[in-house]
């Protein structure tokens, strides 16, 4: 049944599907996603805003190869042949880092048996495969690898946005604190105002002192030796003569 190459990547994707289904809730995972450009990545899990793209289509023929060989020399030749294969396979799952669809910097490689993760991961002498698979930021994971992957990607987006979190809780501090300056100069500026306000306000109090002095003295009545102008005796003597009488014309 699993002889044909595309029977088997399906029987992948169905592993991984069980695995998402059993560990994650409903909604946090979607099967066959596809991007802007066209490309469909197997799965994608939902984390924090962020996809996380998991590929489930690992050639098993090169590994069916290397299982079968018996001679020492056939299987070092299968073995190189199969890292090589691996290798291309790790260059086309790094296609589905898309940073402009929402997805993390890493992919995941789902291998779907645990002999196969052995055999590519764990006994790989010159540690070049898990070093490709870094430089294309590519995680190869197993069934019982992925869930544990998953979750400390989990743990990382919620650090990520606490990070993120707390970054904006520095700026909001930072924007209070110069509101805070702001409102300190202008109150300052208000109690100068306030100040000369109430400089101009007791000028103009001994302003109006001195004005309605000014006018009392203005509107004060003046005294009978004021009022009575000084005479000559003459004059007094004038007054004391009387009048002649008028004379007929």
């Amino acid at each position: 049944l699993l002889r044909a190459p595309k029977l088997r990547g399906g029987f992948g994707e169905l592993l991984m599907q069980r695995v998402l289904e059993d560990a994650l809730p409903a909604g946090s995972f979607q099967l066959q996603y596809g991007y802007r450009n066209g490309v469909r990545v197997d799965a994608v899990v939902h984390f924090a805003g962020r996809l996380v793209p998991i590929d489930a289509k690992f050639p098993m023929e090169a590994f069916t190869a290397l299982a079968a060989s018996t001679d020492e020399a056939d299987r070092k030749a299968k073995r190189r042949a199969f890292i090589q294969t691996v290798k291309r396979h790790v260059d086309a799952v790094a296609r589905y880092i898309s940073p402009d669809d929402g997805t993390i910097d890493f992919a995941f490689m789902y291998i779907p048996a645990e002999q196969v993760f052995y055999e590519a991961m764990i006994r790989e002498e010159d540690a070049d495969l898990r070093d490709h698979c870094a430089a294309k930021h590519v995680i190869p994971t197993s069934p019982n690898t992925l869930l544990a992957y998953l979750q400390l990607v989990s743990f990382g987006m919620k650090g990520l946005a606490m990070q993120e979190r707390t970054r904006e809780l520095h700026a909001s501090i930072r924007h209070a604190s110069l509101e805070l300056e702001k409102f300190r100069g202008l109150h300052e500026q208000l109690g100068r105002h306030l100040d000369n306000a109430q400089k101009k306000y007791l000028e103009s109090v001994r302003g109006l002192d001195r004005a309605a002095d000014a006018m009392e003295s203005l509107t004060r009545a003046p005294s009978a030796e004021q009022a009575t102008l000084p005479m000559t005796p003459a004059v007094e003597r004038l007054f004391d003569e009387p009048l002649p009488e008028p004379r007929d014309r």
